[in-house]
């Protein structure tokens, strides 16, 4: 299936973030880590190892591909029958409008702290955040948006044309829960300023 091999860091985001949301905590630290795996356990009968688990997430330095038999296991673990199964059905999802990412596509995991990443989606909204590390991110300015400055938020994937999926959004100490940008059309507009810059 040619669609698994294109774009498959976005899927592994999208699988990460199925299974933080899953075990109501994001991956940061050896305990949850953990927790995720005990989650596992109690309804899988195969279930990877914990080092397997913190290569999936770049907890630990990668050196080899992933493992099919692990994408199948999470993805059996999140109620789909496999890995091309979990991968078809974010492809019918409104998380992937068209058949394909736009090549307008920045990963979390690629930026460096002090990077802005600018976006736009209908009607008129317009927020801009700093990457802060590990996924999160603080809101600089924002017009139109119920994302409000100051706030901080999670993200993995910005990508023009579909979704901007953000969990623990946080007001202060105060966490509003997950925020959909764009869910009927998509992020109009993509940009991405480097924090040397």
């Amino acid at each position: 299936m040619t669609i698994m091999q294109q774009d498959s860091q976005y899927f592994i985001e999208c699988l990460r973030q199925d299974l933080e949301h899953k075990v109501g905590r994001t991956m940061k630290t050896p305990s949850d880590f953990n927790v995720l795996i005990l989650e596992i356990q109690k309804v899988m009968k195969e279930s990877p190892s914990i080092s397997t688990l913190k290569r999936l997430w770049q907890y630990v330095p990668v050196a080899s591909s992933r493992s099919m038999t692990t994408l199948n296991t999470l993805s059996r673990f999140l109620g789909y029958r496999d890995w091309p199964d979990y991968i078809e059905n974010l492809m019918r999802s409104n998380r992937i409008e068209s058949s394909f990412l736009s090549s307008n596509t920045l990963l979390a995991s690629k930026l460096e702290p002090g990077d802005v990443v600018d976006c736009e989606w209908n009607p008129g909204r317009h927020v801009s955040m700093q990457y802060l590390g590990d996924n999160r991110f603080k809101v600089l300015t924002a017009e139109m948006s119920k994302l409000k400055e100051g706030f901080t938020l999670t993200a993995m994937i910005f990508s023009k044309g579909n979704p901007l999926f953000a969990t623990e959004v946080m007001d202060g100490d105060t966490n509003l829960g997950n925020y959909i940008a764009g869910k009927e059309s998509g992020l109009t507009t993509l940009r991405y300023i480097p924090a040397k810059n």
